[in-house]
């Protein structure tokens, strides 16, 4: 097996059986300090989405055939795509939510309840996103404090709400579904592009110093 890592053949982790002993034990010998992996391509394919499930990383096998090129980036370039990535969701994410509840309010309720479970999807991996930042970037989201109350308490806030989401999909209740979107969700997506410009502007001034 052979693992290009910028473009540069390296001599690390080439008995590596699966994209997780890479990712989750290697990858220290394989990427710089300071770097975290911005895409991986195997043989030619992307496979970026590894980089978020660990367990999609053990189910990828590898062989001696394969090809395994991975691009890295600084820390301070994943902060800010991640976040620039984030902020272009949620506004998407606003104006989907808005128009599912619309359809449901106005008696469409399974219509707008499956667009919804759509947008519900995107916003499962918006998480994730923010928790790998938290991750490659050591950031202690209890520490970090927006408008009075931390980072942390915004994301318990979001996980309660989404609980609430998917007892109404079992219920197929569309009415409290509108209800919670209207007097919940928004609210609580609302802040998130604060937050999240908050964070970046953060931790670029601690670069900068």
């Amino acid at each position: 097996m052979k693992i290009y890592v910028d473009d540069n053949l390296s001599g690390a982790a080439a008995n590596a059986a699966s994209m997780h002993d890479i990712l989750y034990g290697d990858i220290k010998s394989l990427v710089a300090p300071g770097k975290v992996i911005k895409s991986i391509f195997i043989n030619g394919k992307n496979y970026d989405d590894i980089m978020l499930s660990e367990q999609k990383s053990r189910a990828f096998k590898l062989g001696g055939e394969d090809e395994v090129r991975l691009a890295t980036m600084s820390q301070n370039e994943l902060l800010n795509g991640s976040i620039g990535a984030a902020m272009v969701f949620l506004k998407e994410f606003q104006n989907g939510i808005v128009k599912a509840t619309d359809e449901i309010r106005w008696g469409n309720g399974a219509g707008g309840f499956r667009n919804f479970s759509e947008y519900l999807k995107g916003l499962t991996t918006f998480v994730q996103i923010m928790e790998k930042i938290s991750e490659f970037l050591n950031i202690n989201y209890d520490s970090v404090i927006f408008n009075g109350k931390s980072v942390q308490s915004y994301f318990n806030d979001l996980e309660r709400i989404l609980a609430s989401v998917l007892s109404t999909q079992v219920e197929q209740d569309y009415v409290l579904l509108a209800d919670i979107v209207e007097f919940e969700l928004k609210p609580n997506i609302a802040v998130w592009s604060g937050i999240l410009e908050d964070i970046k502007t953060k931790v670029n001034n601690n670069a900068g110093n």
